[in-house]
C-alpha cells in the first residue's frame, strides 16, 4: 500500500494570510496480514486495509503532525499556535513527551498552544461534553478541567492542556478546546479572547484551521498526479479495481479510499 500525507499551517498576519505546505509525502506500508480474518463487512469499514496497516498510517500521520507542529512552536513569536485535535497524549502513536516539548517551546517564545477538536470522546458523567447545554446565544467557555480530571486516570494518558467547552460565536457549535496547562488561568482566556477578536469565526470554528483543512486535501487531479509519480519512478502497474458504488452511482459513488 502506498499512503500519501500533506501538512498544511496557516499563518494570519495584519491584512493577509500565508499558508506553507508539506508534502505529498508517499510511504509504502505493506499491508502483510491476512484480510480474509476479517468479515466482509469489516474489510468494507476499514477499505480493505487490515488493522495493523491503519495502526501504522495513524502513527505515521500523527508524526508528521507533530513534526510540523514542531518547526511552527519554534519560529513562532508572542503568536497563538492553533492546532486541529486535543493536549491529550501518552499513547505509542501519540508520546506526552513529544507535546511536551511542543508546549514548552512555544511558551519559551512567548506564545500559546490552542487545540480545537471537531468531535470528542470525552464524557463527565457518562454524557459527552458536547452534549452539554447550548442555549447560551452569546461567546462563553467553561473550564471543565476538575471534572475531567476526577473522571480520567493521569496516567498513561495524560491532560496536557486545560480543558474548556467553547462557543466562539453566537451562532457557533460548541468545541473542545484546550490550552496549555502550564499558562495561567488569566493568559488562556486572554488566547481565546484574542482568538475570537483576530481570526474569523465560521459556526464557532476559526477561519485559519478550516483552510488549513481545505488546502490539506487532495485533488482528483493530484492524486493522478501521484499515481503518475509512483508508476513512472518505481515501475508499477496501477490497476482499476471494479467499484459497484460507481456503477450505480457515477460521479456520486466516492469513497474516501482511492484505489
Amino acid at each position: 500500500m502506498v499512503f500519501a500525507i500533506r501538512a498544511v499551517a496557516v499563518r494570519r498576519q495584519a491584512g493577509r494570510i500565508l499558508y506553507n505546505r508539506w508534502g505529498p509525502l508517499l510511504f509504502h506500508v505493506p499491508n502483510t496480514e491476512d484480510t480474509h480474518q476479517f468479515r466482509d463487512d469489516e474489510a468494507r469499514a476499514f477499505g480493505g486495509l487490515t488493522l495493523k496497516t491503519l495502526k501504522v498510517l495513524t502513527r505515521l500521520r500523527n508524526h508528521v503532525e507533530r513534526w510540523v507542529q514542531e518547526v511552527l512552536s519554534e519560529s513562532l513569536k508572542d503568536g497563538i499556535l492553533l492546532i486541529d485535535g486535543s493536549l491529550t497524549a501518552g499513547t505509542p502513536d501519540n508520546p506526552a513527551a513529544r507535546v511536551s516539548n511542543i508546549l514548552a517551546t512555544a511558551r519559551s517564545n512567548n506564545s500559546i498552544v490552542v487545540g480545537i477538536s471537531k468531535a470528542t470522546q470525552l464524557t463527565v458523567g457518562g454524557k459527552n461534553i458536547l452534549g452539554f447545554s447550548n442555549d447560551e446565544a452569546v461567546p462563553h467557555t467553561v473550564d471543565i478541567t476538575p471534572l475531567v480530571e476526577e473522571e480520567y486516570p493521569p496516567y498513561p494518558v495524560r491532560f496536557l492542556g486545560r480543558v474548556y467547552v467553547a462557543k466562539l460565536s453566537s451562532d457557533g457549535f460548541l468545541f473542545r478546546t484546550d490550552i496549555d496547562k502550564e499558562s495561567t488561568e488569566g493568559d488562556a482566556q486572554l488566547a481565546l479572547a484574542r482568538l475570537a477578536g483576530t481570526d474569523v469565526i465560521f459556526h464557532g470554528y476559526p477561519e485559519t484551521l478550516r483552510i488549513a483543512h481545505i488546502f490539506t486535501t487532495f485533488t482528483a487531479n493530484e492524486i493522478l498526479a501521484i499515481q503518475r509519480f509512483v508508476a513512472s519512478n518505481h515501475h508499477i502497474t496501477l490497476q482499476s479495481r471494479p467499484s459497484l458504488r460507481r456503477s450505480l452511482f457515477g460521479p456520486f459513488g466516492t469513497s474516501r479510499y482511492v484505489a
